[in-house]
């Protein structure tokens, strides 16, 4: 899988007035010829897990997801991780 167009389409996205948008626009701007859309799927599921948004603190909510993400998905850079748990904090907000 070229990790890297994941990457590089989760760092493009910069629409935070609309953070509602993350998934379905990053989704939108992957190949459906690669494995892309389905990782995508699982590392936006890791990243709303209810379970991590459980802290009555979100800044450890938000601690969790990271954690949740850097095992789950090792190869995943840290910007990138960034992306996702900003876009999921909206999402339990």
């Amino acid at each position: 899988m070229p990790r890297s167009d994941l990457t590089e389409v989760v760092n493009a996205f910069q629409d935070w007035e609309n953070p509602w948008t993350f998934y379905s626009t990053v989704l939108s701007q992957l190949s459906r010829d690669s494995e892309d859309p389905d990782t995508l799927s699982q590392i936006w599921a890791e990243a709303c897990r209810a379970d991590h948004w459980q802290q009555a603190d979100i800044s450890k909510a938000c601690d969790a997801v990271d954690c949740g993400l850097k095992i789950q998905f090792s190869w995943l850079p840290e910007d990138t991780r960034r992306q996702f748990v900003r876009a999921a904090s909206y999402q339990w907000k």
